[in-house]
This record gives C-alpha cells, sequence and structure tokens, in this order.
C-alpha cells in the first residue's frame, strides 16, 4: 500500500543486516511486523474519524464515479443488487489515515447496499478489532488469503485496496469457473498488472489473472481525490457472462491452487503468519 505524503505508520519492516542463511525457518525480513504501540487508544475517537472521512468521502467526484461504475458493473452481469461486501487488506485503520478513508469507502458502500461486510488483514489488531465490532463488521478468524469462494450465485463484491497480485490471483483461483459472472472486484487495474510486469512473472504470480484478462470488462474510476495515492491505479472489474459462457471447459479444468516463492510473495500468508506468532 502506498503512503506518499500520507500519515501511515501503521507498522514498520524490521531489515537484517547480518548474513542470511537458506533455512526453511527462515523468514523474509520484509514480513517480520513491529507493531507500533498505540497508546491511550480512544475508540470513540477513533470512530468520530472515521465517521468523518466517510462525510466527507461521500461529497467527493471519486465515491461518484465509483458508484457510477459500480452501477454500470451490475448492469452489465444483469444484476439488481450486491448480496455481500468482502474486503482483503485494509490496513491498520485505528492508526493509518489510508486505511480509515478506505474503511470510509466500505461504509459508504454498506450504506448503498444495505449488506453485511466480511474483512481480513493479518495485521489488525486489538484496536482495528475493537473499531469493527464497533462498526458491526464480520472479522474472519483465518489467514484464507485471498481464497474467498462465493457463495452459489450471489453478487459479491471484493474490495482489495492496493493488494498485491498474488492476492487477487488467490481470489480468482477461488472462483476459477462461471461463478466469476458473479463476481465484481474493486482493486488495482488488472491491465496495468499485467502491462507492468513480464509475461513470464505474471505467469508465474498471476496466471490466473492473466488467463482471464482476455474475458474482463475493465470499469474505469476517475480519482480527483485529494490524496490521490488512496485510489491510485484503482479500477473496478467484471466479468460478464456473454464472455464467460463463451469459455471452453478445458479452460477451466487448469485449476491448479497457485504457489509462489519465498522470494516474491507481497502479502502475508498463512504460513508466514504461523511462523510469526511462534
Amino acid at each position: 500500500m502506498s503512503n506518499n505524503n500520507l500519515n501511515c505508520n501503521e507498522f514498520k519492516l524490521v531489515s537484517r543486516k547480518t548474513k542470511r542463511t537458506k533455512s526453511t525457518n527462515d523468514i523474509d525480513c520484509r514480513f517480520l511486523i513491529e507493531p507500533v504501540a498505540s497508546r491511550n487508544f480512544d475508540l470513540e475517537f477513533s470512530l468520530k474519524r472515521i465517521e468523518t472521512a466517510k462525510e466527507e468521502l461521500l461529497t467527493t467526484d471519486v465515491y461518484r464515479s465509483i458508484v457510477a461504475s459500480l452501477r454500470e458493473g451490475l448492469n452489465i452481469l444483469h444484476s439488481s443488487e450486491v448480496k455481500e461486501i468482502v474486503c482483503f487488506g485494509l490496513g491498520r485503520i485505528g492508526e493509518c489515515m489510508i486505511a480509515r478513508y478506505q474503511l470510509a469507502l466500505l461504509l459508504c458502500l454498506r450504506d448503498l447496499y444495505n449488506v453485511k461486510i466480511i474483512v481480513y488483514d493479518p495485521i489488525f489488531n486489538e484496536n482495528d478489532h475493537s473499531i469493527l465490532s464497533a462498526l458491526d463488521f464480520s472479522v474472519l478468524h483465518n489467514n484464507i488469503e485471498g481464497k474467498y469462494c462465493i457463495k452459489e450465485k450471489n453478487t459479491t463484491l471484493f474490495y482489495l485496496p492496493h493488494g498485491p497480485k498474488q492476492l487477487t490471483n488467490n481470489l480468482l483461483w477461488a472462483n476459477w469457473g462461471i461463478q466469476l459472472s458473479y463476481c465484481l472486484i474493486i482493486a488495482n487495474s488488472f491491465t496495468k498488472i499485467i502491462e507492468s510486469n513480464t509475461k513470464r512473472h505474471i505467469l508465474e504470480n498471476a496466471q490466473y489473472l492473466l488467463n482471464i484478462s482476455p474475458y474482463i470488462t475493465e470499469l474505469a474510476i476517475v480519482n480527483s481525490f485529494k490524496y490521490f495515492d488512496i485510489f491510485n491505479d484503482t479500477a473496478i472489474h467484471i466479468f460478464p457472462w456473454e464472455n464467460i459462457s463463451l469459455i471452453s471447459q478445458d479452460f477451466w479444468d487448469y485449476h491448479k491452487e497457485p504457489k509462489y516463492t519465498d522470494s516474491d510473495i507481497e502479502f502475508i500468508t498463512n504460513k508466514i503468519q504461523t511462523k510469526l506468532e511462534l
């Protein structure tokens, strides 16, 4: 998640200067997260700041653009409503301004569609859980690495704010098949991800994203928000039935669970999280 010119000091990555060994128990230093203690946490104050961010966002062109693109997406999918919203990678909402505005968007979308919201981020701390509980969000207990399978024929909106390509790839794998036509994904532009990576790198780290890309309709978001980085490169992705229904069964039959090398994982896997908790 980008933090250019924004107050986003929810964690820092601990670097190591000693020579690393190839021990299987070694953990990449990018994922040694040292939480910054939040002293004198004030739940009421945090909720007021989130409400202020929500009220501000509601009046912006970027929010109107998101709503318009979502409406267009639902029309293309011949769906009248969103049944569920799922968010991965929200960040430290109690301490990070980026995460606070991204949470504000979730609250706006909950009001818009009147649905429950499910969230998960392995870096949530007790303060974040207190905020999410007060807002009546459902928090997943396990790190499923984005592998969330939608309920049958329930139009589901996924929000992966600046999520890494592997997280998006996992989500596509979990819903691989015609059920993708019930998904809307707000995430970094798939087109830009593919254009900014070599084909070999995409094949190694986002093969499902690459394979499905010819059948995606990507809806742009006009980002004029004063904190440009919060919604930078964000787009809405849908999988119209008119495209999905033309795909042969052989295409869907390749459904091997994604595996990534330790040197190129951009998110906290369940394996790494377990090691950190030991």
